[in-house]
């Protein structure tokens, strides 16, 4: 879960933002990860995570909490916090990779209200508001398999008629 840099945590029994927090990381726990590929090429990103507080026992997987931060190479002052719940024998990259995806899903949505409208309803009721959501993704689904089927045609299979 992505949060603002003065989200507050609690740190040797006293509240502290998450940005102070993160000034006091040695450089030398930043690690270089490269998650996923963007419209501009690949995104290449520095992160450091650490846990804190105890593990989540009384929920699924015994979780681990953490704090994780991504900065830009090129301007280590861009920064972006999140809190992660994550398995106890997860590690960084793991956490990196997982933050990665929030690209995929915001592109998601932006394509869904530009292609099929996801942003222009006006319903009243939450029957209204179901139906039309879950028509508007079937139709990008629909849209979505039809484009790839263009860009990779599957061989056709059938008869082969000679002379």
């Amino acid at each position: 879960m992505a949060v603002m840099s003065q989200q507050r945590l609690w740190v040797n029994f006293k509240q502290q933002r998450v940005d102070a927090i993160i000034n006091e990381v040695p450089e030398d726990q930043w690690q270089t990860h490269r998650i996923a590929q963007g419209s501009k090429g690949e995104r290449v990103y520095q992160w450091a995570a650490g846990k804190f507080g105890i593990p989540i026992e009384h929920l699924r997987g015994n979780l681990q909490p953490w704090l994780l931060v991504r900065r830009n190479v090129e301007d280590t002052t861009q920064r972006a916090y999140y809190f992660c719940a994550a398995p106890l024998d997860a590690t960084m990259g793991d956490l990196a990779i997982a933050a990665g995806q929030r690209w995929a899903v915001e592109t998601s949505f932006q394509m869904a209200k530009q292609e099929v409208g996801l942003d222009a309803y006006e319903v009243r009721s939450w029957t209204g508001w179901h139906r039309h959501v879950t028509l508007l993704m079937l139709a990008l689904a629909f849209l979505s398999a039809v484009r790839a089927q263009v860009r990779e045609p599957t061989k056709k299979v059938g008869l082969i008629w000679s002379r």
